[in-house]
Protein backbone atom coordinates (compact mmCIF):
# COMPACT_ATOMS: atom_id res chain seq x y z
CA UNK A 1 0.00 0.00 0.00
CA UNK A 2 1.39 3.40 -0.96
CA UNK A 3 1.64 6.60 1.01
CA UNK A 4 -0.96 9.30 1.13
CA UNK A 5 -0.47 12.02 -1.43
CA UNK A 6 -1.73 15.55 -1.46
CA UNK A 7 -3.35 17.48 -4.27
CA UNK A 8 -1.22 18.28 -7.27
CA UNK A 9 0.22 21.79 -7.10
CA UNK A 10 -1.01 22.65 -10.56
CA UNK A 11 -4.50 21.24 -10.02
CA UNK A 12 -7.25 23.79 -10.72
CA UNK A 13 -10.53 23.76 -8.80
CA UNK A 14 -13.93 24.68 -10.09
CA UNK A 15 -14.97 26.24 -6.78
CA UNK A 16 -11.89 27.76 -5.08
CA UNK A 17 -11.81 27.93 -1.31
CA UNK A 18 -12.71 31.20 0.36
CA UNK A 19 -10.35 32.68 2.95
CA UNK A 20 -13.16 32.59 5.50
CA UNK A 21 -13.32 28.81 5.18
CA UNK A 22 -9.65 28.49 6.15
CA UNK A 23 -10.06 30.28 9.53
CA UNK A 24 -11.92 28.53 12.32
CA UNK A 25 -14.97 30.19 13.81
CA UNK A 26 -13.42 30.10 17.29
CA UNK A 27 -9.99 31.33 16.18
CA UNK A 28 -8.31 34.10 18.19
CA UNK A 29 -7.74 36.12 15.03
CA UNK A 30 -11.51 36.58 14.69
CA UNK A 31 -11.62 38.07 18.20
CA UNK A 32 -8.82 40.47 17.25
CA UNK A 33 -10.86 41.60 14.24
CA UNK A 34 -13.99 42.08 16.37
CA UNK A 35 -12.11 44.03 19.04
CA UNK A 36 -10.59 46.52 16.60
CA UNK A 37 -13.94 46.91 14.86
CA UNK A 38 -15.48 47.90 18.22
CA UNK A 39 -12.95 50.72 18.74
CA UNK A 40 -13.51 54.38 17.91
CA UNK A 41 -10.15 54.94 16.22
CA UNK A 42 -10.68 58.66 15.70
CA UNK A 43 -11.52 59.26 19.35
CA UNK A 44 -8.44 57.28 20.38
CA UNK A 45 -6.27 59.61 18.32
CA UNK A 46 -5.12 57.39 15.46
CA UNK A 47 -3.67 59.29 12.51
CA UNK A 48 -5.56 59.03 9.20
CA UNK A 49 -8.65 57.64 10.92
CA UNK A 50 -10.57 60.16 8.81
CA UNK A 51 -9.98 59.31 5.14
CA UNK A 52 -8.73 62.20 3.00
CA UNK A 53 -10.58 63.30 -0.11
CA UNK A 54 -7.59 63.95 -2.35
CA UNK A 55 -4.49 61.94 -3.11
CA UNK A 56 -3.78 58.26 -2.74
CA UNK A 57 -6.10 56.62 -0.19
CA UNK A 58 -4.17 55.68 2.98
CA UNK A 59 -4.35 52.36 4.74
CA UNK A 60 -7.08 52.11 7.34
CA UNK A 61 -5.41 52.44 10.78
CA UNK A 62 -7.75 49.71 11.97
CA UNK A 63 -6.15 47.25 9.53
CA UNK A 64 -2.64 48.13 10.69
CA UNK A 65 -3.73 47.88 14.33
CA UNK A 66 -5.18 44.44 13.62
CA UNK A 67 -1.87 43.44 12.04
CA UNK A 68 0.15 44.57 15.05
CA UNK A 69 -2.11 42.92 17.66
CA UNK A 70 -2.05 39.68 15.70
CA UNK A 71 1.73 40.00 15.28
CA UNK A 72 2.37 40.50 19.00
CA UNK A 73 0.11 37.55 19.80
CA UNK A 74 2.26 35.50 17.43
CA UNK A 75 5.59 36.92 18.75
CA UNK A 76 6.12 38.73 15.43
CA UNK A 77 7.03 42.38 16.07
CA UNK A 78 9.40 43.37 13.27
CA UNK A 79 7.84 45.41 10.47
CA UNK A 80 9.72 43.37 7.85
CA UNK A 81 8.56 40.10 9.41
CA UNK A 82 4.97 41.37 9.44
CA UNK A 83 5.30 42.34 5.78
CA UNK A 84 6.35 38.76 4.94
CA UNK A 85 3.43 37.31 6.89
CA UNK A 86 0.99 39.41 4.85
CA UNK A 87 2.04 37.41 1.77
CA UNK A 88 2.12 33.90 3.20
CA UNK A 89 0.06 33.55 6.41
CA UNK A 90 -3.59 32.57 5.91
CA UNK A 91 -4.76 34.20 9.14
CA UNK A 92 -2.97 37.42 8.26
CA UNK A 93 -4.49 37.41 4.75
CA UNK A 94 -7.95 36.88 6.26
CA UNK A 95 -7.43 39.64 8.83
CA UNK A 96 -6.39 42.27 6.27
CA UNK A 97 -8.45 41.09 3.31
CA UNK A 98 -5.25 40.25 1.37
CA UNK A 99 -3.81 43.72 1.89
CA UNK A 100 -0.01 43.68 1.96
CA UNK A 101 1.44 47.00 3.19
CA UNK A 102 5.19 47.44 2.91
CA UNK A 103 7.42 47.39 5.99
CA UNK A 104 7.92 51.17 5.94
CA UNK A 105 4.16 51.78 6.18
CA UNK A 106 3.88 49.22 8.98
CA UNK A 107 6.74 50.75 10.96
CA UNK A 108 5.52 54.33 10.48
CA UNK A 109 2.08 53.43 11.83
CA UNK A 110 3.59 52.25 15.11
CA UNK A 111 5.93 55.24 15.30
CA UNK A 112 3.25 57.87 14.59
CA UNK A 113 0.54 56.46 16.88
CA UNK A 114 2.35 55.88 20.16
CA UNK A 115 -0.23 57.72 22.29
CA UNK A 116 -3.15 56.08 20.46
CA UNK A 117 -1.69 52.60 21.08
CA UNK A 118 -1.48 53.36 24.81
CA UNK A 119 -5.09 54.55 24.72
CA UNK A 120 -6.19 51.37 22.92
CA UNK A 121 -4.66 49.24 25.67
CA UNK A 122 -6.50 51.29 28.30
CA UNK A 123 -9.73 50.88 26.33
CA UNK A 124 -9.49 47.09 26.58
CA UNK A 125 -9.11 47.32 30.36
CA UNK A 126 -12.28 49.43 30.50
CA UNK A 127 -14.04 46.85 28.31
CA UNK A 128 -13.02 44.16 30.82
CA UNK A 129 -14.37 46.29 33.68
CA UNK A 130 -17.64 46.96 31.87
CA UNK A 131 -17.98 43.21 31.23
CA UNK A 132 -17.45 42.55 34.97
CA UNK A 133 -14.29 40.56 34.33
CA UNK A 134 -12.46 42.83 36.77
CA UNK A 135 -14.39 42.79 40.01
CA UNK A 136 -11.77 42.90 42.75
CA UNK A 137 -10.01 45.88 44.28
CA UNK A 138 -6.65 44.29 45.11
CA UNK A 139 -3.71 44.64 42.73
CA UNK A 140 -0.18 43.26 42.82
CA UNK A 141 2.60 45.54 41.62
CA UNK A 142 5.88 44.40 40.16
CA UNK A 143 8.57 45.51 37.73
CA UNK A 144 10.91 43.88 35.26
CA UNK A 145 13.76 45.10 33.06
CA UNK A 146 13.90 44.88 29.28
CA UNK A 147 16.68 45.94 26.94
CA UNK A 148 16.30 49.15 24.93
CA UNK A 149 17.41 49.89 21.36
CA UNK A 150 21.00 50.69 22.33
CA UNK A 151 24.19 48.73 22.90
CA UNK A 152 26.49 48.76 25.90
CA UNK A 153 28.89 50.90 23.88
CA UNK A 154 26.31 53.69 23.99
CA UNK A 155 26.68 54.00 27.77
CA UNK A 156 28.93 56.93 28.62
CA UNK A 157 29.76 58.22 32.10
CA UNK A 158 28.62 61.67 33.17
CA UNK A 159 32.23 62.80 33.61
CA UNK A 160 33.03 61.87 30.01
CA UNK A 161 30.03 63.90 28.87
CA UNK A 162 31.13 66.79 31.08
CA UNK A 163 34.63 66.70 29.60
CA UNK A 164 33.19 66.80 26.08
CA UNK A 165 30.93 69.72 27.03
CA UNK A 166 33.90 71.58 28.47
CA UNK A 167 35.87 71.03 25.28
CA UNK A 168 32.97 72.40 23.25
CA UNK A 169 32.76 75.46 25.49
CA UNK A 170 36.53 76.06 25.16
CA UNK A 171 36.33 75.79 21.37
CA UNK A 172 33.55 78.38 21.27
CA UNK A 173 35.52 80.71 23.58
CA UNK A 174 38.62 80.37 21.39
CA UNK A 175 36.56 81.11 18.29
CA UNK A 176 35.12 84.23 19.94
CA UNK A 177 38.63 85.43 20.84
CA UNK A 178 39.70 84.89 17.23
CA UNK A 179 36.76 86.99 16.03
CA UNK A 180 37.69 89.76 18.46
CA UNK A 181 41.26 89.81 17.15
CA UNK A 182 40.03 89.93 13.55
CA UNK A 183 37.78 92.87 14.45
CA UNK A 184 40.82 94.70 15.80
CA UNK A 185 42.70 94.11 12.55
CA UNK A 186 39.73 95.40 10.51
CA UNK A 187 39.65 98.58 12.60
CA UNK A 188 43.31 99.18 11.68
CA UNK A 189 42.71 99.02 7.93
CA UNK A 190 40.98 95.78 7.03
CA UNK A 191 38.13 95.27 4.61
CA UNK A 192 35.68 98.12 4.23
CA UNK A 193 32.05 98.08 5.25
CA UNK A 194 29.80 96.01 3.09
CA UNK A 195 32.43 93.30 2.48
CA UNK A 196 31.47 91.28 5.57
CA UNK A 197 28.89 88.52 5.90
CA UNK A 198 26.11 90.90 7.00
CA UNK A 199 25.15 94.18 8.61
CA UNK A 200 26.78 95.14 11.94
CA UNK A 201 23.50 94.44 13.77
CA UNK A 202 23.27 90.95 12.27
CA UNK A 203 26.88 90.18 13.17
CA UNK A 204 26.37 91.45 16.71
CA UNK A 205 23.24 89.33 17.14
CA UNK A 206 25.06 86.23 15.84
CA UNK A 207 27.90 86.82 18.30
CA UNK A 208 25.46 87.15 21.20
CA UNK A 209 23.81 83.87 20.25
CA UNK A 210 27.21 82.17 20.08
CA UNK A 211 28.19 83.53 23.50
CA UNK A 212 24.89 82.35 24.99
CA UNK A 213 25.48 78.91 23.51
CA UNK A 214 28.95 78.80 25.07
CA UNK A 215 27.57 79.75 28.48
CA UNK A 216 24.85 77.09 28.22
CA UNK A 217 27.40 74.38 27.34
CA UNK A 218 29.63 75.45 30.24
CA UNK A 219 26.66 75.25 32.65
CA UNK A 220 25.79 71.81 31.30
CA UNK A 221 29.34 70.63 31.99
CA UNK A 222 29.16 71.86 35.58
CA UNK A 223 25.82 70.09 36.13
CA UNK A 224 27.17 66.84 34.71
CA UNK A 225 30.20 66.99 36.98
CA UNK A 226 27.93 66.95 40.04
CA UNK A 227 26.71 63.45 39.18
CA UNK A 228 28.58 60.17 38.72
CA UNK A 229 25.67 58.16 37.29
CA UNK A 230 25.91 56.70 33.80
CA UNK A 231 23.59 57.59 30.98
CA UNK A 232 22.86 56.54 27.42
CA UNK A 233 23.75 59.06 24.77
CA UNK A 234 22.61 57.24 21.63
CA UNK A 235 19.95 54.73 20.65
CA UNK A 236 17.51 55.42 23.49
CA UNK A 237 18.59 58.58 25.33
CA UNK A 238 16.17 58.00 28.22
CA UNK A 239 17.27 54.40 28.80
CA UNK A 240 19.62 53.54 31.66
CA UNK A 241 22.13 50.72 32.24
CA UNK A 242 20.39 47.96 34.19
CA UNK A 243 22.40 45.64 36.41
CA UNK A 244 20.01 42.73 35.79
CA UNK A 245 20.65 43.16 32.04
CA UNK A 246 24.44 42.92 32.49
CA UNK A 247 24.64 46.73 32.39
CA UNK A 248 22.91 46.87 29.00
CA UNK A 249 20.74 50.00 28.46
CA UNK A 250 17.13 49.22 29.25
CA UNK A 251 13.82 50.27 30.74
CA UNK A 252 11.96 49.32 33.89
CA UNK A 253 8.52 47.91 32.99
CA UNK A 254 5.93 48.34 35.74
CA UNK A 255 2.60 46.51 35.98
CA UNK A 256 -0.37 46.46 38.34
CA UNK A 257 -2.24 43.14 38.04
CA UNK A 258 -5.70 42.55 39.48
CA UNK A 259 -5.50 39.50 41.74
CA UNK A 260 -8.77 37.80 40.73
CA UNK A 261 -8.76 38.06 36.94
CA UNK A 262 -4.95 38.36 36.61
CA UNK A 263 -5.49 41.11 34.05
CA UNK A 264 -3.04 44.00 33.88
CA UNK A 265 -5.05 47.08 34.83
CA UNK A 266 -2.19 49.62 34.75
CA UNK A 267 1.32 49.67 33.35
CA UNK A 268 4.15 52.12 32.84
CA UNK A 269 7.66 52.36 31.40
CA UNK A 270 10.17 54.19 33.61
CA UNK A 271 13.91 54.81 33.48
CA UNK A 272 14.55 54.18 37.19
CA UNK A 273 16.99 51.35 37.84
CA UNK A 274 15.02 50.21 40.92
CA UNK A 275 11.42 50.24 42.15
CA UNK A 276 11.90 52.52 45.17
CA UNK A 277 9.80 55.38 43.75
CA UNK A 278 7.17 53.40 41.86
CA UNK A 279 4.74 52.31 44.59
CA UNK A 280 2.66 55.48 44.81
CA UNK A 281 2.32 56.24 41.06
CA UNK A 282 1.39 52.65 40.19
CA UNK A 283 -1.09 52.34 43.08
CA UNK A 284 -2.73 55.65 42.13
CA UNK A 285 -2.91 54.62 38.46
CA UNK A 286 -4.58 51.31 39.41
CA UNK A 287 -7.05 53.13 41.66
CA UNK A 288 -8.00 55.49 38.83
CA UNK A 289 -8.66 52.55 36.53
CA UNK A 290 -10.69 50.66 39.13
CA UNK A 291 -12.43 53.93 40.09
CA UNK A 292 -11.99 53.22 43.80
CA UNK A 293 -9.16 53.16 46.36
CA UNK A 294 -7.58 49.76 45.97
CA UNK A 295 -5.33 47.55 48.07
CA UNK A 296 -1.83 47.03 46.71
CA UNK A 297 0.70 44.32 47.48
CA UNK A 298 4.37 44.56 46.48
CA UNK A 299 7.76 43.11 47.35
CA UNK A 300 10.52 44.72 49.40
CA UNK A 301 11.86 46.64 46.42
CA UNK A 302 8.88 49.00 46.76
CA UNK A 303 9.40 49.66 50.49
CA UNK A 304 9.13 53.44 50.66
CA UNK A 305 7.78 54.96 53.86
CA UNK A 306 6.90 58.26 52.20
CA UNK A 307 4.84 56.52 49.51
CA UNK A 308 3.13 54.22 52.02
CA UNK A 309 2.13 57.23 54.14
CA UNK A 310 0.81 59.10 51.08
CA UNK A 311 -1.27 56.07 50.04
CA UNK A 312 -2.67 55.67 53.55
CA UNK A 313 -3.83 59.30 53.41
CA UNK A 314 -5.74 58.50 50.19
CA UNK A 315 -7.38 55.39 51.61
CA UNK A 316 -5.20 53.03 49.55
CA UNK A 317 -4.11 50.09 51.71
CA UNK A 318 -0.61 48.78 51.07
CA UNK A 319 1.02 45.45 51.89
CA UNK A 320 4.73 45.88 51.18
CA UNK A 321 7.38 43.43 52.32
CA UNK A 322 9.66 44.96 54.95
CA UNK A 323 13.26 45.96 54.31
CA UNK A 324 14.43 46.94 57.80
CA UNK A 325 18.06 46.85 58.87
CA UNK A 326 19.39 44.27 61.34
CA UNK A 327 22.19 44.80 63.88
CA UNK A 328 24.92 42.36 62.85
CA UNK A 329 27.62 43.87 65.04
CA UNK A 330 29.08 41.74 67.79
CA UNK A 331 28.31 38.54 65.90
CA UNK A 332 24.58 39.22 66.12
CA UNK A 333 24.57 39.04 69.93
CA UNK A 334 23.85 42.74 70.50
CA UNK A 335 20.44 44.25 71.21
CA UNK A 336 18.27 44.72 68.14
CA UNK A 337 16.46 47.96 67.44
CA UNK A 338 13.18 46.55 68.78
CA UNK A 339 14.72 46.53 72.26
CA UNK A 340 14.69 50.33 72.30
CA UNK A 341 11.31 51.92 73.06
CA UNK A 342 10.31 55.17 71.38
CA UNK A 343 8.39 57.86 73.28
CA UNK A 344 6.52 60.26 70.94
CA UNK A 345 5.93 62.83 73.67
CA UNK A 346 9.62 63.44 74.35
CA UNK A 347 10.82 62.35 70.89
CA UNK A 348 13.42 60.04 72.41
CA UNK A 349 14.24 56.35 72.83
CA UNK A 350 14.74 54.43 76.07
CA UNK A 351 17.37 51.70 76.11
CA UNK A 352 16.95 48.35 77.97
CA UNK A 353 18.94 49.83 80.88
CA UNK A 354 16.54 52.78 81.20
CA UNK A 355 18.78 55.51 79.77
CA UNK A 356 17.44 58.03 77.24
CA UNK A 357 18.65 58.38 73.65
CA UNK A 358 17.91 61.92 72.51
CA UNK A 359 17.56 63.34 69.03
CA UNK A 360 20.98 64.12 67.53
CA UNK A 361 20.59 64.88 63.78
CA UNK A 362 18.26 64.68 60.79
CA UNK A 363 19.26 63.12 57.46
CA UNK A 364 16.88 64.45 54.84
CA UNK A 365 18.52 62.40 52.11
CA UNK A 366 17.89 59.10 53.93
CA UNK A 367 14.69 60.42 55.61
CA UNK A 368 16.07 59.32 58.97
CA UNK A 369 16.35 60.87 62.44
CA UNK A 370 19.38 59.72 64.47
CA UNK A 371 19.15 59.40 68.26
CA UNK A 372 22.19 59.03 70.49
CA UNK A 373 22.81 58.00 74.09
CA UNK A 374 25.07 60.03 76.36
CA UNK A 375 28.66 58.65 76.38
CA UNK A 376 28.66 58.85 80.16
CA UNK A 377 25.52 56.68 80.39
CA UNK A 378 27.03 54.03 78.13
CA UNK A 379 30.44 54.08 79.86
CA UNK A 380 29.04 53.08 83.23
CA UNK A 381 26.29 50.75 81.95
CA UNK A 382 26.43 47.11 83.05
CA UNK A 383 24.68 46.04 79.83
CA UNK A 384 27.05 47.84 77.43
CA UNK A 385 28.59 44.57 76.21
CA UNK A 386 25.12 43.48 75.07
CA UNK A 387 24.29 46.85 73.57
CA UNK A 388 27.12 48.29 71.46
CA UNK A 389 30.83 48.03 70.73
CA UNK A 390 31.07 51.80 70.14
CA UNK A 391 31.57 54.61 72.62
CA UNK A 392 27.83 55.30 72.63
CA UNK A 393 24.72 53.71 71.12
CA UNK A 394 22.89 55.21 68.12
CA UNK A 395 19.35 54.43 66.97
CA UNK A 396 17.78 55.68 63.73
CA UNK A 397 14.08 56.25 63.13
CA UNK A 398 12.42 56.78 59.77
CA UNK A 399 10.49 60.01 59.21
CA UNK A 400 7.49 57.88 58.20
CA UNK A 401 7.98 55.24 60.88
CA UNK A 402 4.26 55.15 61.77
CA UNK A 403 3.32 54.27 58.20
CA UNK A 404 6.00 51.58 58.03
CA UNK A 405 4.89 50.07 61.33
CA UNK A 406 1.23 50.06 60.25
CA UNK A 407 2.23 48.34 57.00
CA UNK A 408 4.25 45.74 58.93
CA UNK A 409 1.27 45.09 61.23
CA UNK A 410 -1.06 44.56 58.29
CA UNK A 411 1.39 42.17 56.69
CA UNK A 412 1.90 40.25 59.94
CA UNK A 413 -1.88 39.84 60.27
CA UNK A 414 -2.21 38.64 56.65
CA UNK A 415 1.06 36.88 55.70
CA UNK A 416 -0.60 35.12 52.79
CA UNK A 417 -0.61 38.41 50.86
CA UNK A 418 2.99 37.80 49.72
CA UNK A 419 1.98 34.43 48.28
CA UNK A 420 -0.91 36.14 46.50
CA UNK A 421 1.56 38.63 45.03
CA UNK A 422 3.82 35.89 43.66
CA UNK A 423 1.04 33.92 42.00
CA UNK A 424 -0.42 37.10 40.49
CA UNK A 425 2.46 39.08 38.99
CA UNK A 426 4.88 36.39 37.84
CA UNK A 427 2.70 34.88 35.10
CA UNK A 428 1.94 38.11 33.18
CA UNK A 429 5.61 39.07 32.98
CA UNK A 430 6.59 35.54 31.94
CA UNK A 431 3.99 35.60 29.16
CA UNK A 432 4.93 39.08 27.94
CA UNK A 433 8.70 38.68 28.01
CA UNK A 434 8.94 35.12 26.73
CA UNK A 435 5.84 34.53 24.56
CA UNK A 436 5.14 38.03 23.21
CA UNK A 437 8.48 39.87 23.17
CA UNK A 438 10.35 36.65 22.47
CA UNK A 439 13.11 37.37 25.03
CA UNK A 440 14.28 40.17 22.75
CA UNK A 441 14.81 43.86 23.22
CA UNK A 442 12.29 46.56 22.43
CA UNK A 443 12.28 47.86 18.85
CA UNK A 444 11.24 51.50 19.31
CA UNK A 445 13.42 54.32 20.56
CA UNK A 446 12.75 56.71 23.45
CA UNK A 447 10.33 56.28 26.33
CA UNK A 448 7.30 57.13 24.19
CA UNK A 449 8.15 54.32 21.78
CA UNK A 450 8.80 51.89 24.63
CA UNK A 451 5.38 52.76 26.10
CA UNK A 452 3.71 52.08 22.77
CA UNK A 453 5.42 48.71 22.39
CA UNK A 454 4.69 47.69 25.97
CA UNK A 455 1.06 48.75 25.53
CA UNK A 456 0.76 46.50 22.48
CA UNK A 457 2.26 43.63 24.48
CA UNK A 458 -0.08 44.26 27.45
CA UNK A 459 -3.11 44.51 25.15
CA UNK A 460 -2.14 41.22 23.50
CA UNK A 461 -1.72 39.54 26.90
CA UNK A 462 -5.04 40.85 28.26
CA UNK A 463 -6.91 39.91 25.10
CA UNK A 464 -5.56 36.37 25.11
CA UNK A 465 -6.21 36.08 28.85
CA UNK A 466 -9.89 36.97 28.40
CA UNK A 467 -10.08 34.69 25.36
CA UNK A 468 -8.79 31.76 27.42
CA UNK A 469 -11.12 32.62 30.31
CA UNK A 470 -14.38 33.15 28.43
CA UNK A 471 -13.94 31.73 24.93
CA UNK A 472 -14.57 33.14 21.46
CA UNK A 473 -18.42 33.05 21.45
CA UNK A 474 -18.62 35.06 24.69
CA UNK A 475 -16.14 37.65 23.43
CA UNK A 476 -17.95 38.08 20.11
CA UNK A 477 -21.24 38.62 21.90
CA UNK A 478 -19.69 41.04 24.45
CA UNK A 479 -17.97 43.09 21.72
CA UNK A 480 -21.12 43.31 19.66
CA UNK A 481 -23.08 44.51 22.67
Amino acid sequence: MGHRHGQARGQATLFPLMLDELVGQDALVRVVDAWVQALDLKALGFAKAQAQRLGTPPYDPGDLLRLYIWGYLSAIRSSRALERECHRNVECMWLLGRLAPDHKTIAEFRRQNTAALVASCAAFVQFARASRLIRGSTVAIDGSKVQAVASRKAVVGQRELAAQAQRNAQEIAAYLRLLDSRDGEDDQGGDGPGDGPGTPDEVRAALERLKAQGRAIANQAQQLLRSDASTVVCGGPEARPMRSLNSQPGYNLQTAVETQSHLIVAHEVVCEVNDQRQLQPMAEAASRVLQQPCSVVADAGYANGEHIAALDAQGITSYVAGERSVNHQGGGSLYQRSAFVYDPASDSFTCPAGSALKRKQLSRKDKMVVYAAQPSDCAGCAQKLKCTTARQHFVSRHLYEEALEANASRLAAQPWMMGLRRQTVEHPFASIKHLILGNARLLMRHTSGARAEFSLAVMAYNLKRVFNMKGAPWMHQALRG
